[in-house]
């Protein structure tokens, strides 16, 4: 704790002159500390497995942020359960800016709203530094489905209600959300299969074993120019024109504000300075405006944002919201 000027002069009487800057010194120490921020190799931790999109434009972010802060920043990957693990390290970690997580929706919105035996809160045990990205999801179907649009998806789903199946990387997760806010929105009934990971629902998907997915436009465009998958609409707000630019929106489809991201975003943890988190937030953003990682990561299809921690947090609450609804419709919380 930061002493005031006055405790440290009715601290020091008697002293004398020593002592009064003695104390003056263990009182100024942790704001030196922190402006002098980092004097050693920053963690980044990735709740997912290396390798993965998440991770490669993690340990790019890592890297770019390096040369605005003049220390390593060194990505560490903690996975498994849907990202909680990463999280709680990073609450449960000093609050001195040297652990910071490169969190998702999952844990930082979603899981913490259907798992009350959490070891942490965001809110209670987590700080934002920026939010690094928007990842939209892409309505898609096996090309073998022999509809050519969105407006032919949710006539067949109409007219076979309970018939049509879509995959999830897994229950509640942020593709499996977007697809039960579609039903909702557009009124249809179809099936959620939920499996481990995207992988072997794509599979499954080109094997003819279920109709739909929410793929992230990272792992659609190889396979809609291979002609295996039809991708007919677009979760984000606006068209990807940099890697589906021919797929219109759910919104400029006829379900104006629909709209579902997998927010990406740095955490560190609750007390860290505000110093602290201003440096990280700089150089994170800076990181984001250089030509590689513009290149990068709009490439796949992913919407870069670097905005304020107070921005980030409000981006955070407002997801919190939209999903409300959504996860007490499921009652999710009996699922897990």
């Amino acid at each position: 704790m930061i002493m005031t000027l006055k405790r440290v002069t009715r601290a020091a009487r008697g002293l004398g002159l020593a002592g009064a800057l003695a104390l003056a010194a263990v009182a100024q120490a942790p704001a030196h500390a922190a402006t002098d921020f980092p004097t050693k190799p920053v963690r980044l931790i990735v709740p997912y497995s290396p390798g993965g999109s998440t991770d490669v434009i993690a340990r790019l972010l890592a890297r770019e942020m390096a040369r605005h802060l003049g220390q390593q920043v060194v990505v560490e990957n903690r996975d498994g359960a849907s990202g909680t693990i990463a999280a709680t390290h990073v609450a449960k970690s000093p609050a001195d800016g040297y652990t910071v997580c490169y969190c998702t929706t999952g844990p930082l919105v979603i899981v913490p709203m259907i798992d009350s035996k959490l070891a942490y809160k965001p809110d209670r045990d987590l700080t934002a530094v920026t939010h690094v990205l928007n990842q939209p999801f892409v309505v898609v179907v096996r090309s073998t489905l022999g509809i050519e649009n969105f407006k032919d998806f949710i006539a067949m789903a109409k007219a076979n209600p309970g018939k049509i199946s879509f995959g999830s990387p897994g229950t509640a997760t942020p593709s499996h959300l977007t697809g039960e806010l579609l039903k909702i929105a557009t009124g249809i009934d179809i099936r959620h299969v939920p499996y481990r990971g995207d992988t072997p629902a794509v599979q499954d998907m080109l094997g003819g074993h279920i109709d739909a997915m929410m793929l992230s436009a990272v792992s659609v465009k190889p396979l809609v120019e291979a002609g295996k998958i039809k991708a007919l609409a677009v979760s984000s707000s606006t068209r990807l024109k940099t890697s589906l630019p021919d797929v219109p929106t759910i919104d400029e489809l006829g379900y104006p504000g629909f709209q579902t991201n997998n927010l990406h975003a740095l955490y560190a943890p609750a007390g860290t300075p505000a110093d602290v988190i201003a440096k990280l937030n700089s150089a994170a953003v800076a990181a984001l405006r250089t030509p590689e990682a513009i290149e990068k990561i709009s490439g796949q299809g992913l919407i870069i944002v670097g905005d304020s921690p107070a921005d980030t947090t409000r981006s955070m609450q407002q997801e919190a919201v939209r999903w409300t609804p959504v996860i007490n419709k499921l009652d999710l919380q009996q699922q897990r």
